[in-house]
């Protein structure tokens, strides 16, 4: 049976100064097997040139927005608003595909009773690379269980439940347990979805991301009773 590209997936590149790894993501983007997907770029107004190779590659790009923003969440957020796809993934600095075939082979998966996806991640830590196995939210989960990088949102789940922007560290933490409690579905995918370099903003900022997702999770914890 021919393979048929139905489900459209939205790429969302967000950039702030990533000159080095910006076009490195976009090649590897395009090389997906999979070609139903678009690629929405939002970049905080680079000053190292990030800027340039946006412009050189936006025949790529569905829509790209450069201008400054109010933290990752909120360039996040505009990249949902411009988004047209049935499902969002986040590509942010440091973040490829683990392979060419991912968006392919979830593609093929029955995906119509979900509405978020998560799988496994590897982490490069520079001499040694870690194979980060996902989990699903549990009853008294305090830390993200998956990277955000491997996970997918239906669009318009996402587009109702935008980003909290008061929190700065851990509003990914925040929307995922939210999904949790609202019993929203989830559909672990078995195997690996993204590659990231460990030097990313959670990982510089590891102890007050943990603090940041206590305060969230004690706001919440009369629903966990």
């Amino acid at each position: 049976m021919k393979f048929k590209n139905k489900i459209k997936f939205s790429i969302i590149v967000v950039s702030l100064n990533t000159k080095k790894l910006f076009l490195k993501k976009i090649n590897f983007i395009l090389k997906q097997k999979y070609k139903n997907f678009e690629i929405i770029v939002v970049d905080g107004k680079s000053t190292d040139g990030t800027q340039n190779i946006i412009l050189s590659k936006k025949k790529y790009f569905s829509k790209y927005l450069i201008e400054k923003d109010k933290g990752i969440y909120h360039a996040m957020n505009k990249g949902i608003v411009l988004s047209k796809g049935e499902w969002t993934i986040f590509m942010n600095s440091v973040d490829i595909f683990i392979n060419k075939f991912v968006l392919e082979k979830i593609s093929k998966k029955d995906l119509s009773k979900y509405d978020i996806i998560f799988g496994d991640t590897l982490i490069d830590q520079k001499f040694i690379k870690v194979y980060k196995k996902s989990n699903y939210f549990q009853k008294y989960t305090l830390t993200m269980p998956f990277c955000h990088q491997s996970s997918l949102v239906k669009l318009k789940y996402l587009k109702k439940n935008l980003f909290d922007l008061k929190y700065k560290l851990s509003s990914d933490f925040n929307f995922f347990l939210n999904s949790y409690l609202k019993e929203i579905k989830f559909f672990k995918y078995n195997g690996l979805i993204s590659k990231i370099e460990a030097s990313g903003q959670s990982d510089m900022n590891r102890q007050k991301v943990f603090n940041e997702n206590i305060k969230i999770f004690y706001k919440k914890k009369s629903y966990l009773k």
